[in-house]
């Protein structure tokens, strides 16, 4: 695992090889493959800028890690450029203290560009937006964001796939997991502009409580301009199973156990991904607290 963090706008860690990091932005050389993952984490700047850049006909895995411990307002602007032909793994992790936390990530994938983008939310309050524009012919993204909220937190996920060039393909997968009073919004929109034939949009939006004062509310949107395209959506809200529930009881466990299992099944595209055990640890730790 390589890791690079970055506090106050310094790399207070070493830069890997050829990479270049200047005025808050970070770029990652062309025609590399790399086997091992790097993580990054943005470490105690509740208001930070922050740019990546893949070179052309590279691959890596990319795990971002926004974290701060700060009560204050925390405010986050947040970009990654896929340029032509690189294949792209990206985790971003959101653990935020704030009561008041805005996250503003924004994407922009150019031709034949693949990534594969999975976004968890555990923070407290929070407003993210993960803004996906796919600008080059055969541009692709694969984009799941989870958010799980208890107590009193609430997040709102916004999550916006823009198709800008022909032959594009976007499918988004959200799931919102509410305990307790935990409230969650997610929004998911996928736009296909006018001309951009052949373009392929997909969505599946889900919420789930484990209590009755629990809200979750999805919205999923398609905006299409363009006949020749292939689009579908969905989305469901509800409890977990009782079938489930009674099953797994009915081997031993208990209530609170059984659901823990269930949602936990629900993460594993996200935990499965952490190839940082420390952070995956926290991770599981932190959303377990929380159902």
């Amino acid at each position: 695992m390589n890791s690079i963090v970055i506090k106050n706008h310094e790399v207070v860690s070493g830069l890997p090889k050829d990479f270049i990091y200047e005025n808050q932005q970070l770029t990652i050389p062309k025609n590399i493959q790399y086997q091992d993952p790097f993580k990054i984490t943005l470490e105690d700047d509740s208001n930070e800028s922050f740019e990546i850049i893949v070179s052309e006909n590279t691959g890596i895995k990319i795990i971002l890690e926004v974290v701060s411990e700060d009560t204050t307002d925390n405010n986050y602007k947040i970009k990654l450029h896929a340029k032509s032909n690189t294949q792209v793994k990206y985790l971003l992790i959101s653990e935020l203290s704030s009561l008041n936390a805005n996250l503003e990530h924004h994407f922009v994938v150019d031709r034949d560009a693949k990534l594969d983008l999975i976004g968890g939310f555990v923070s407290n309050i929070l407003t993210a937006k993960m803004h996906v524009d796919l600008v080059g012919e055969g541009a692709e993204v694969k984009l799941r964001a989870i958010a799980v909220s208890s107590d009193d937190h609430q997040q709102s996920i916004d999550v916006l796939i823009v198709h800008k060039a022909p032959n594009t393909f976007g499918d988004m997968t959200n799931i919102g997991i509410a305990n307790k009073r935990g409230k969650i919004v997610l929004n998911g929109v996928e736009k296909i502009e006018k001309g951009m034939k052949h373009a392929n949009a997909f969505q599946t939006l889900k919420g789930i409580i484990t209590s009755d004062e629990a809200r979750v509310e999805v919205n999923p949107i398609l905006l299409i301009d363009e006949y020749d395209v292939k689009a579908g959506h969905g989305a469901t809200i509800g409890k977990i199973a009782e079938d489930a529930l009674f099953y797994l009881r009915s081997r031993g466990l208990t209530h609170q156990e059984a659901e823990k299992l269930i949602i936990n099944g629900f993460l594993r595209p996200v935990i499965d991904e952490i190839d940082d055990e420390p952070l995956k640890e926290r991770f599981v730790h932190v959303v377990n607290s929380r159902i």
